[in-house]
């Protein structure tokens, strides 16, 4: 390793022709005397330098107190995490969020606001946790901030003034989309607080497992193309299709839709959000709950062996809808999983009963009657399992509702959709509702990857902001993976994943060199992701060069 440190040399253009064009090439250039004649000796490609990177080498070597050293290892003082800092600070302009965060925010604001983010991407941690690891990356590098500045307390005031213009910078960043959606996807979820001081936080139905923990709705809208164009949080007890109405009507004005169609899952398919959808002039596709496709199949005395082989297929329609029969080997499989599920609880549910009266807990008839029926009614397995109880016996017999039960499994890997648009073909209307997975991977990266919960934020402004932020960054990560994904890189090997892609990005350090009371900054040559990056994201070294102004807060 070698450093240009000051030394009285020069920067060389070197062209050749070759079948008609010219190609150019960069050098940095000694000249020395050799038997009286002038010569060259080559030091240093910098072909793939920016303009601007060349012009500043030729303001350094034009220093007359010029010295070349080859070896910086007895200088090297540390190195600090750069490689991810300066990838994700790329990938955040380059998505337009740090020009709109720019138009609200004093740089201050705005180098904290982006802290978080990079925190949230790379390390996730609580605030406090956050601004120390921030610091010890070569992100201070790269913004204004003072060593004072690095503090929890700066941080939620940056958080404040986000807040204070979250309304228009939110719907900036929906605009970001370029054009009207047609297809409007929407999904809930649920996520949960250690705290009970925020207005909208209520025990309810959790997805994360912790009905001990009060929790607020986070609703979702994704276009078409899997890109945000609307979020809402709602109170935490409501149910998914309690919060679709206004959802709808808000989007509808943002974008001055004339048309477009709503595509829900289960729990929003009721009478009175498909006629408030209708009251939009929009259209929907949504699936039918299991319950309501199992009665619907009944009630239509559809056989469905007579349509496997030709799914989807349009198998019920009236005025100005129809239902759609769709099914997979791979939803049977997971249909038949949790339906498995349900009847193991049940059973386990009774069987608690059947124990208490064989301890002698339980002995009267009423008792153990109430008592088992609020067991199998707090399973969902009511349809399946009966029971009976001979008191003078002590006996307790669990009931198979064996017809049922067989009923049921024929029904695992089938679903129902119902739609408006009669028009559409059954493939087309199945493809668009099973987009709704990219809601459920926003979901699960704002969960597992993004850490958005629990949740430790106790005032209301500061928990929207930080979901909001959360939110931004798994754009990010969204974004990432779909270049990974679509150049072949994702999935290539078992080990190819999106966090093994984080992490060796974070193996690419800043090296900070002591020189004669001077601090010299030199990234790491070696690049385990140099070539991935080139091919991907068409980042070449000079790109993850310091002294780029791509990064720049």
């Amino acid at each position: 390793m070698f450093m240009i440190y000051n030394i009285g040399m020069f920067l060389k253009r070197c062209a050749r022709i070759h079948k008609g064009k010219t190609y150019q090439s960069w050098w940095i250039v000694e000249a020395h005397r050799e038997k009286g004649k002038i010569k060259h000796r080559y030091i240093m490609n910098v072909t793939r330098f920016t303009p601007s990177q060349r012009k500043r080498i030729v303001k350094l070597l034009r220093s007359p107190d010029a010295q070349l050293i080859e070896d910086m290892e007895e200088f090297f003082q540390e190195g600090v995490g750069y490689g991810d800092i300066v990838f994700f600070l790329y990938q955040i302009r380059q998505l337009g969020v740090t020009s709109i965060l720019k138009k609200y925010l004093s740089r201050k604001a705005l180098s904290l606001t982006l802290a978080v983010m990079l925190n949230r991407i790379i390390r996730p941690s609580s605030k406090m946790e956050a601004i120390e690891w921030i610091k010890e990356t070569s992100f201070p590098h790269f913004c204004p901030l003072k060593e004072k500045d690095y503090q929890a307390n700066r941080v939620y005031e940056a958080m404040d003034k986000v807040y204070d213009d979250l309304d228009n910078i939110m719907e900036d960043f929906y605009q970001l989309s370029e054009e009207k959606p047609l297809f409007l996807l929407y999904d809930v979820t649920s996520v949960y607080f250690e705290g009970r001081c925020v207005k909208k936080a209520k025990n309810g139905y959790s997805r994360d497992r912790r009905p001990d923990r009060p929790q607020v709705l986070l609703g979702l809208v994704l276009n078409e193309k899997g890109f945000p164009i609307h979020f809402e949080i709602f109170e935490g007890n409501l149910k998914d299709s309690e919060t679709l109405q206004g959802v709808v009507k808000k989007v509808k004005e943002r974008f001055g839709l004339e048309k477009g169609i709503i595509v829900g899952d289960r729990g929003m398919i009721t009478t009175n959000n498909i006629e408030a959808i209708a009251g939009e002039s929009l259209g929907y596709i949504m699936a039918l709950k299991h319950e309501g496709a199992k009665n619907f199949l009944r009630e239509k005395r559809i056989q469905l062996e007579l349509f496997d082989k030709r799914l989807p297929l349009t198998i019920f329609e009236e005025e100005g809808k129809k239902y759609i029969l769709c099914g997979s080997e791979y939803r049977k499989e997971r249909d038949s999983y949790v339906f498995n599920k349900l009847l193991e609880k049940g059973k386990e549910a009774l069987e608690v009963v059947e124990r208490m009266i064989r301890q002698g807990r339980l002995k009267k008839y009423e008792k153990v009657i109430r008592r088992a029926q609020k067991k199998l009614t707090e399973s969902g397995a009511t349809r399946y399992y009966d029971f009976s109880y001979e008191e003078e016996e002590r006996k307790f017999t669990i009931i198979e509702k064996e017809n049922e039960i067989e009923k049921a499994k024929a029904l695992c890997g089938y679903y129902v959709l119902k739609t408006s648009e009669v028009e559409m073909q059954d493939d087309k209307v199945e493809e668009h509702y099973k987009k709704l997975r990219e809601v459920e991977q926003v979901f699960r990266d704002l969960k597992d990857l993004i850490d958005i919960r629990p949740i430790y934020h106790w005032i209301d402004r500061r928990v929207k902001t930080h979901i909001f932020l959360c939110l931004l960054s798994q754009v990010v990560l969204g974004r990432v993976r779909k270049r990974l994904k679509e150049k072949g890189w994702l999935g290539k090997k078992k080990e190819n994943t999106l966090e093994r892609f984080i992490t060796l990005l974070g193996t690419v350090q800043l090296g900070e060199f002591s020189l004669e009371d001077k601090t010299i900054l030199r990234v790491q040559k070696k690049n385990p992701l140099e070539k991935i990056l080139q091919r991907i994201f068409d980042l070449s070294p000079s790109h993850l060069a310091r002294d780029t102004e791509i990064c720049r807060v």
